[in-house]
């Protein structure tokens, strides 16, 4: 049985600060960057990260590597770099702890990839509420410009690249690739359709690689230390760490942010945040943040990596993981969940824009003993309807909390439907002054 720990490769420890440039050198910072451009073509540096088999971090789980070489292979002559680091989930401290730590190693991360698939310009694009991590990465910047390590000419050699910092809030869909295309476009952030992918026709029809910025941010790892080295740490499918944001919802505590390797238990991932609970204390524990799923307590021992995670229902998502205390109704809680995504989505999809607010209409008759055992055949109907007929991920993991919820506690819906009452005894009526213009998550 492995023993697992917190692993730092992209985050760094408490009082190990690298924002400086000159710290960030001292400890191995831009030495990727130096052995790339000086000793490897850009074909090299795509085919490690491929090797490394490194996935998509911001939930999809894509190979890196292939994505790379779709933009690079394209006879562009411009091509683009965009770093996301925008967080779709308000509450993740993933890209905000980046950007404030370490944004010289997200620096560096974008001008490998941009290295690698061809690109002179890149865009990092981040919730503008993210302001001191935006300042933080303006600042590494101004210092990577002095020394040359972006810009024109870096290192002395004539490879050319410069980022460009953009700061947006529009909610949970700023964090989907082709809203973010739009909005460095000036246009008005809408999910396109897909295919052509990015890769082929991204920013201004140019071949356009989209990479979250933790992935990013892990590249240096790899072109430094090799990818032997590399895929010690994780699983045979998914290598490397994950940055984690953990909620004790029970105790009502501030979120703890741990980089785990992959395939560590959930319930270890709660004791390296520091959390020691009794199955019986909970109720569920949430992982994939706001479109992730709820799972039993019996479910903690589950390996955190894609396919366990989305086998048991969840997905890695925004990697939150929440603690839900036993008092909690979970019809109640799919109701407001869903609440929250009918109202973040976009409404271009006609089954996203309406599925979902369907779907909270029912929760909401059934958690105010309105329901009727017909209701149980309609949300199944709508949960396979909505992905089906979605443009992007949003629709796509949209019933994720309705499916878990029914999945693992099927008595809380049938004893409202049935016996009128809710099994832990906290639903009140759904009344119309509840019904407000701007919802949070529970």
């Amino acid at each position: 049985m492995p023993e697992y720990q917190q692993t730092y490769r992209v985050l760094r420890r408490q009082g190990d600060d690298v924002r400086a440039l000159a710290a960030y050198r001292q400890a191995g910072g831009y030495a990727a960057l130096e052995k790339a451009i000086r000793q490897q073509t850009p074909e090299q540096v795509v085919q490690q990260v491929t090797d490394a088999k490194l996935r998509g971090l911001g939930g999809a789980g894509r190979l890196t590597g292939e994505k790379w070489r779709a933009v690079r292979r394209t006879e562009d002559s411009q091509k683009y770099v965009i770093c996301n680091a925008y967080d779709a989930d308000s509450r993740s401290y993933a890209a905000r702890s980046l950007l404030e730590r370490n944004p010289h190693q997200v620096i560096e991360g974008i001008i490998l990839a941009a290295y690698a698939v061809g690109a002179s310009e890149a865009y990092l694009f981040a919730r503008s509420s993210f302001r001191a991590g935006i300042d933080a990465v303006q600042e590494a910047l101004r210092e990577a410009l002095d020394a040359h390590l972006v810009g024109r000419d870096i290192l002395g050699t004539d490879f050319s690249c410069t980022i460009n910092v953009l700061g947006v809030d529009i909610g949970f869909m700023g964090g989907e690739e082709t809203v973010q295309m739009a909005l460095i476009k000036g246009r008005r952030g809408m999910p396109e359709q897909r295919p052509p992918y990015p890769a082929q026709d991204g920013l201004w029809g140019k071949p356009t690689a989209i990479n979250n910025v933790e992935t990013l941010a892990n590249v240096p790892v790899i072109i430094r230390d090799g990818v032997v080295a590399f895929t010690k740490v994780g699983t045979a499918n998914t290598p490397g760490t994950k940055i984690v944001t953990v909620y004790d919802v029970v105790s009502d505590s501030q979120p703890v942010v741990v980089e785990i390797p992959f395939g560590t238990p959930l319930r270890t991932i709660l004791a390296l945040a520091g959390i020691k609970r009794a199955d019986g204390d909970l109720r569920a524990v949430v992982v994939g943040g706001a479109e992730g799923g709820a799972l039993p307590p019996s479910s903690l021992d589950t390996p955190f990596d894609f396919d366990p995670i989305e086998e048991a229902g969840a997905i890695i998502g925004s990697s939150i993981i929440e603690l839900l205390p036993v008092p909690t109704c979970m019809v109640a809680w799919a109701m407001e969940r869903s609440r929250y995504l009918s109202n973040e989505s976009c409404g271009k999809c006609v089954p996203c824009r309406l599925g979902v607010k369907r779907i909270t209409g029912i929760l909401e008759g059934i958690v105010s003993d309105l329901g009727i055992k017909g209701d149980l055949a309609v949300l199944d109907e709508f949960a396979g309807y909505i992905p089906n007929g979605s443009l992007c991920g949003f629709g796509v993991q949209a019933p994720n909390p309705l499916k878990t919820a029914k999945r693992y506690w099927p008595d809380h819906f049938t004893m409202h439907i049935e016996e009128l009452q809710c099994p832990t005894g906290t639903c009140v009526p759904v009344r119309a002054h509840r019904f407000v213009t701007k919802h949070v998550l529970p």
